[in-house]
């Protein structure tokens, strides 16, 4: 009985032992994007705080609806908070996305300019 209670322990500590090797560490991030319209309401001129860890570098982008950039930035790996802003005033009407992107790590986030105004 005792060699079979003692089989019993050696086995459901290697299966422990083995579910320890393969679990997966996740690192969590600080990568955040907020978006609102800068100066008035309708004023067409998005702004983005970004929020992101210290020692990762990060890039922003804004496209059209096509996948061009019209606009690109990469933020080095000392800031954690930045402040990014978009004139869409000459812009024409239609969808863009902005981009972000950190390590592997990415937010994508459609804006919508009308004739007078964003919603995003």
């Amino acid at each position: 009985m005792k060699k079979q209670l003692l089989i019993i322990a050696i086995i459901l500590f290697s299966l422990q032992a083995n579910a320890d090797d393969k679990k997966i560490e996740y690192r969590s991030s600080n990568l955040n994007i907020a978006m609102y319209e800068y100066e008035h309401v309708n004023s067409l001129k998005l702004s983005l705080n970004i929020m992101k860890d210290k020692g990762q570098k990060a890039k922003v982008k804004l496209m059209d609806v096509n996948g061009s950039i019209l606009h690109e930035e990469v933020i080095g790996r000392k800031s954690t908070a930045v402040n990014v802003r978009f004139d869409l005033s000459s812009a024409p009407a239609g969808k863009y996305y902005v981009e972000l992107t950190s390590g592997d790590r990415i937010i994508t986030r459609e804006v919508n300019r009308s004739q007078q105004s964003l919603s995003y």
